[in-house]
């Protein structure tokens, strides 16, 4: 319903402009009554209204017009000024020169050259003039706010500033009388009070200071894409964007100015308990939808003011995560390769192949088993690019290659403050930014057993919890996981946690080293000297030599023998351009001179110090059926009570190879005796 607003002024002609003017300002919201003291008869009690304007403070009558105003009714005595367009004509008069002040009466006369004179205006002498009074002849100019009609008739150039407009103090008072708060904010009043040319120096100035910062964060909460309410100490709303009272199913602008209780029921039993002066969050339910809960307490110079509730539905937060992931995505987050980079016609690779390819249609989990430098990373990534997942993210790590502490933040990321040194803001983990792809963990061997067990929860809950952090946080993620050692062997050792291994091994594929790969030795070196333009042959003997060595480098090793040979600049390889490490007698490729040594002798200055542990691998080693790794080795010492850890057997199979006494694998072959070993260990049991 409109409010009522009665107007009285001095002429007929200013309340008609001043009608006009509140039309403009307030559309269909008021109703005007117009008076004016000029026509209309005022001795008696006007009518009822919810709000009083008076314009007619330069009439004789103005206490009259007061005094039939009813008692109890709002009243706002209006003030009057000038724009700054017409100031500026004003000031462009030369200096000196003299003008009539032509108004209504003498008081409105004198009432508008001092508000001249109050703007700076006092170059010009300014003369009253009004109806009866006598004009000096010598004055050929004449000022006037909108009263042309009594500009004498000799005086030839008229100023004409219009009719002064109501200051920045009047509307305020009549909005705020009124509960018109929406105006202050409307782009009508900003663009009327940058027009005066006094904008005023008092309290409106710092409401409007107010207001504008007000405008500011209104602005803000309307672009966000979550519901904001403001909450002062009180416990009362102060601030709400529309989408907050969307879902909180109220009506526009009701909020503000609510009890936080009378709000959201809902809302305010689900922040009972919570210390409102530190952030919070937490999963709610609201009509039956889940919804993110946060909040951030509001300060002012150290003084708590109250806090502000953020609430967004839990699909559009995922929603907002997935498009955040998906810009990372446009940034490099994406897999190379595909399985026609994977270069074998062998039957092993073949099989690993149609493996790998059948298996990428799903999203359980896969261990990639092989030695060091088959191309585990090649097959992790022909696999994204071959599953329903191809477009997402595909997000790698090598878990051996950080500490445990900086692993886990890399993985589950981490919140602000939660170790010396965490980025201001904290930071995505791999989890969140491969979700919806795929999260290849190469060297999971590497992971200590309470990063195993974050793991596992991972796996089976399919939520993350950063670093730090209270809040929990969804995923849908494919992991692919390898190793170059025997995980099973590592969980009989108890290093590695059996149900993790399970969770990972779901789809285990086995990449077969290069030494069982024949057929395809040539075929993938002829793939890497295109890649660097080399053009070199090799000779029969070099080939010889090439289908001889045991590649336990596999074809990391051959990629770096390839680079070797094309940098000698040699056309034909012979034999002798190899290096000298591939011409050696198979089974003792890599030996020292050391090797070269009586056994038992170089045996014994080796393990010195150190023979029990090194006799015990020697003979575990020789009576073994086949190869054995150190996981393996590690639970048998100490099931006779020799005390060996895995770094431990893990140097003494280095020398024992070293001396040509072991050969050791890094798949899952494991380490065997040689011949040579066996013979030591003959020898020393007689």
């Amino acid at each position: 319903m409109a409010k009522k607003l009665i107007m009285i002024t001095e002429s007929y002609s200013t309340s008609q402009v001043y009608e006009q003017w509140l039309y403009e300002f307030f559309g269909q919201e008021i109703e005007v009554e117009a008076y004016s003291v000029e026509r209309d008869r005022i001795d008696r009690t006007l009518p009822s209204a919810d709000l009083y304007l008076v314009a007619a403070t330069s009439s004789a009558a103005f206490r009259r017009v007061v005094s039939c105003i009813p008692a109890g009714g709002q009243v706002v005595i209006s003030t009057i000024t000038f724009r700054r367009r017409e100031i500026e004509e004003l000031k462009a008069l030369p200096t000196g020169t003299r003008a009539l002040l032509v108004n209504l009466s003498i008081q409105m006369a004198i009432e508008t050259v001092a508000e001249l004179n109050r703007l700076d205006i006092t170059h010009i002498e300014l003369i009253p003039y009004y109806p009866g009074a006598v004009c000096p002849p010598d004055v050929q100019l004449a000022i006037t706010p909108g009263e042309v009609q009594f500009v004498p008739p000799q005086v030839k150039r008229v100023i004409d500033l219009g009719h002064r407009v109501f200051t920045a103090d009047t509307l305020t008072n009549i909005a705020l009388k009124l509960g018109f708060r929406w105006f202050l904010k409307s782009g009508r009043y900003r663009r009327h009070v940058a027009s005066l040319e006094d904008q005023g120096h008092s309290l409106v100035t710092l409401w409007n200071d107010s207001l504008r910062a007000e405008n500011y964060l209104d602005i803000l909460m309307g672009a966000l894409s979550m519901g904001i309410l403001g909450v002062d100490v009180e416990q009362e709303v102060f601030a709400a964007n529309s989408v907050a009272e969307e879902m909180l199913h109220l009506r526009r602008g009701s909020a503000v100015g609510s009890p936080l209780a009378a709000v959201s029921l809902e809302l305010y039993r689900s922040l009972e308990g919570e210390d409102l002066r530190q952030e919070c969050s937490k999963l709610i339910q609201l009509d039956g939808v889940y919804i993110n809960l946060s909040t951030v307490p509001a300060s002012w110079e150290g003084e708590a003011m109250g806090f502000f509730i953020i609430l967004q539905r839990f699909t559009e937060e995922e929603e907002r995560q997935h498009q955040f992931r998906r810009q990372l995505y446009d940034r490099g987050y994406k897999s190379k390769y595909v399985f026609d980079d994977i270069l074998g016609h062998s039957p092993a690779m073949l099989q690993a192949k149609t493996i790998a390819q059948r298996m990428a249609g799903t999203d359980a989990s896969i261990l990639l088993t092989g030695e060091s430098g088959t191309g585990k990373e090649l097959f992790a990534h022909s696999i994204h690019n071959a599953s329903p997942r191809r477009k997402m993210p595909f997000v790698a790590i090598n878990c051996a290659a950080l500490p445990e502490s900086l692993l886990e933040s890399e993985l589950f990321g981490y919140n602000e403050g939660a170790f010396t040194g965490a980025k201001k803001g904290g930071k995505m983990g791999l989890f969140e930014l491969a979700h919806r792809g795929t999260l290849f963990l190469d060297e999971i061997e590497g992971m200590s057993r309470p990063l195993q067990a974050k793991l596992l929860r991972v796996l089976q809950e399919r939520e993350v919890m950063r670093v730090g952090g209270d809040r929990i946080i969804a995923i849908d993620v494919r992991i692919i996981a390898a190793t170059n050692e025997d995980i099973l062997e590592r969980v009989r050792a108890g290093t590695f946690r059996k149900d993790l291994y399970y969770r990972l091994n779901t789809l285990p594929i086995e990449i077969p080293p290069l030494r069982d790969r024949g057929e395809d030795l040539f075929l993938i070196m002829d793939g890497m000297m295109r890649r660097l333009g080399a053009t070199f042959t090799l000779s029969p003997q070099a080939r010889a030599a090439f289908r001889a060595y045991t590649w336990d480098g596999n074809v990391r090793e051959l990629g770096n023998i390839v680079e070797y040979l094309h940098l000698t600049g040699k056309q034909v390889i012979e034999a002798q351009d190899l290096p000298q490490y591939m011409l050696a007698v198979p089974g003792q490729a890599r030996l020292e001179p050391a090797a070269q040594e009586e056994g038992s002798q170089a045996f014994l200055r080796a393990a010195a110090g150190r023979e029990e542990a090194f006799r015990f691998v020697l003979g575990a080693l020789a009576q073994a059926s086949g190869g054995m790794g150190r996981g393996q080795l590690c639970l048998l010492a100490q099931q006779h009570g020799i005390p060996l850890t895995d770094q431990q057997a893990r140097g003494i199979l280095a020398s024992l190879h070293q001396l040509g006494l072991a050969s050791v694998s890094r798949g899952r072959g494991g380490s065997r005796i040689t011949q040579k070993g066996s013979a030591l260990w003959r020898e020393l049991q007689i």
